[in-house]
């Protein structure tokens, strides 16, 4: 396995971390990171050294708050340019099919911030396992972005009321309410977050390594097959939202010292 520069993975008793490892950037989801997680994903499918997956961000704390991540890289994606935001979102495609196809459990283990596209990738993992002091939200909504993925696999996870007040609002909310929706499985203390999710991966360990492959494999025939679809059909409307108005605007107010957009529905 190469050597990473956005990213650490380590094995630790058959249970693989990968640590998004950007904390002066509060573990923003760069392209390399996106890069660097599916090259893990891809080199440990038939490795049996490897039998459950953990996703998580590197824990210095920022301003007093540690980081799931914050999302995608908005200072990355504006240098871009705002016509080629749909292209640099475009790489989002092999990882999200990498995702829904990995034949082994993976936790995300949410030890702090989780907003928009962090949240979002959360929603891959089979299981999440948040600190008790993790803020989760749809956070781009509120920058005249939309949560597309959001759209797509969160409502069976807590249902659609939940899904459209938490897209249609961009709200944040605490652990404890997203226990409450389901959107975590378990909440525990910052200090036994790591416990807590080794405890869950040696369960799953329990379990046969052909077991998790057909198990997950049915699940995403079953369903997560028609998601894939909708996936697919996301960027062609997300290219003109991309390059509207709204978008530039929601995005420039961010690094004008994150005030309130001027919304003018263009």
């Amino acid at each position: 396995m190469g050597k990473f520069e956005a990213i650490t993975f380590e094995i630790e008793d058959k249970v693989g971390w990968i640590t998004i490892n950007r904390p002066e950037r509060r573990n923003a989801l760069a392209r390399e990171v996106w890069l660097e997680i599916m090259q893990v994903l891809v080199d440990t499918e038939n490795d049996l050294g490897v039998r459950v997956i953990v996703l998580t961000g590197n824990d210095t704390q920022i301003k007093g708050r540690s980081a799931f991540s914050a999302g995608l890289d908005i200072k990355q994606m504006s240098t871009a340019g705002f016509g080629s935001l749909a292209e640099f979102l475009g790489i989002l495609l092999d990882p999200n099919e990498i995702m829904l196809r990995y034949p082994k459990p993976m936790i995300a283990a949410i030890n702090g911030v989780a907003y928009a596209g962090g949240l979002e990738l959360t929603l891959f993992c089979d299981v999440a396992i948040a600190a008790d002091d993790a803020v989760m939200g749809f956070w781009e909504n509120r920058r005249g972005l939309a949560s597309g993925l959001a759209m797509i696999l969160l409502p069976e996870m807590i249902g659609l009321r939940y899904t459209k007040e938490l897209l249609l609002t961009g709200k944040v909310i605490n652990a404890q309410e997203a226990y409450r929706i389901g959107l975590v499985n378990k909440v525990v203390s910052h200090e036994q977050l790591h416990d807590a999710v080794m405890e869950m991966a040696n369960d799953m360990k329990k379990v046969a390594p052909l077991s998790h492959k057909w198990t997950k494999k049915w699940f995403f025939e079953g369903g997560h097959l028609e998601q894939r679809k909708c996936i697919g059909a996301l960027w062609a409307p997300f290219q003109e939202l991309f390059q509207s108005e709204d978008v530039i605007e929601g995005f420039t107010a961010f690094m004008e010292g994150n005030r309130e957009p001027e919304w003018k529905g263009k």
